[in-house]
């Protein structure tokens, strides 16, 4: 049993005592006998069975407005310990006694809420938050603040752009400024959610509508002109993508590297034959004054590519990138320029280098490429949305440290 468990079934313990003692002075002149249940579940704490602990504690305890808090308590105590069928049954237990208030009602289908959303129990959750948000008006706002966790949870982004409007409007938001941003940063994502599903089936046209209720939500959200940028394309505005991407660049130079394939797509339809030419001077004007090696890597890539029918390309990928090692220090920069001379030059006598070269590929390889600013959860994979926390916008390149 760990040290917080202990300490907070203790502390319920003192709790309970206090209140079976403020009985037993009222009813000492009817002879009252100390509570059997209570001194057991002491027992049981004592010899480190909290389990039966909490039932001896529960039963020893009457259910009035006097215990309730209590009770509550000891039910978030288990659902923090994981514990949560029995917090689901505490919990339970305190609906099933007539004689709590509607306010008392509330505070516990709020927990039992709790309880449903920590077993994944998220239909039945939603039926008691959606209780409260109807009949509190003191626990509202706290309600849709859960609710929207699990639409969230539950990708139904139009019912939490609902939720979270409601949300925003209500005191429970109003006088927090810091809470108010982060929702209206939400519903620039929830909008952003519908957008990409929207351009999946190839209806540009809705996609558009719910990128500009993200843009009018939030227009500091990159993601709202990175999707607009790959909506233009798709609708052949390729001269609008180069505008809004170039105007992104200079607001966010660090994350300019997510925009480059549409980017390279807008340049290259937009200009034909000498779109990839316009495309490669734009990056290595950006990449000139920058540390920026996820751009200066996608570059030399892109040139590679190309080495095939123009051989020249190979070359030119060289000197970028020996140009750029000159300038900033970037291991995987360096390890790349390694491998494209050690080939150019044949590989006979350099297998040591090859070698070398390769482990240090496997070694950037097992590096994380992106890490919550909120939680420290590490990844390859940008999500909008951190898988561990649930905050959105919190992932950061561990190339540059800057929030998405």
């Amino acid at each position: 049993m760990d040290d917080f468990a202990l300490l907070g079934l203790l502390t319920l313990a003192i709790a309970i005592g206090f209140f079976l003692g403020r009985r037993s002075q009222r009813e000492q002149k009817n002879g009252f006998t100390p509570d059997k249940n209570y001194y057991q579940g002491l027992n049981y704490l004592l010899n480190e069975e909290p389990d039966k602990a909490v039932e001896e504690f529960v039963a020893s305890l009457d259910v009035n407005s006097h215990t309730l808090e209590t009770h509550l308590a000891l039910g978030k105590l288990m659902r923090r310990q994981g514990q949560v069928d029995r917090a689901i049954r505490i919990h339970q237990n305190l609906l099933a006694r007539p004689v709590l208030e509607d306010k008392a009602q509330h505070q516990v289908h709020l927990e039992l809420a709790r309880d449903f959303m920590a077993a994944g129990l998220l239909d039945r959750a939603e039926v008691l938050l959606q209780e409260v948000i109807g009949e509190s008006s003191e626990l509202r706002g706290i309600a849709q603040r859960y609710l929207l966790d699990i639409f969230q949870d539950e990708r139904e982004w139009q019912d939490a752009i609902d939720v979270a409007n409601s949300l925003v409007q209500s005191r429970y938001i109003k006088s927090n400024p810091d809470a108010r941003r982060e929702i209206l940063r939400m519903i620039a994502h929830f909008h952003c959610e519908l957008a990409e599903a929207a351009m999946s089936s190839g209806n540009a046209s809705a996609a558009r509508q719910y990128l500009d209720g993200a843009a009018s939500v939030d227009k500091g959200v990159f993601r709202v002109a990175l999707l607009m940028a790959a909506n233009d394309n798709a609708q052949g505005r390729y001269k609008q993508v180069i505008k809004t991407l170039s105007k992104l660049e200079l607001q966010n130079p660090d994350w300019f590297w997510m925009c480059l394939p549409a980017l390279q797509e807008a340049y290259q339809k937009q200009n034909g034959a000498r779109g990839f030419e316009l495309f490669s001077r734009h990056l290595q004007s950006h990449v000139e004054n920058r540390d920026a090696t996820p751009v200066i890597m996608y570059l030399v890539d892109q040139l590679i590519q190309r080495a095939g029918e123009d051989p020249a390309r190979m070359g030119q990928a060289i000197d970028l990138l020996a140009d750029f090692n000159r300038r900033h220090n970037s291991l995987a920069a360096t390890n790349k320029l390694v491998e494209l001379r050690t080939h150019a030059g044949g590989n006979s006598g350099n297998h040591d280098v090859l070698r070398l070269q390769a482990k240090v590929s496997e070694l950037l390889e097992l590096q994380s490429v992106f890490r919550c600013g909120h939680c420290g959860f590490t990844g390859r994979q940008l999500h909008w949305r951190c898988p561990s926390c649930k905050t959105w916008e919190s992932m950061c390149s561990t190339e540059r440290g800057t929030a998405a």
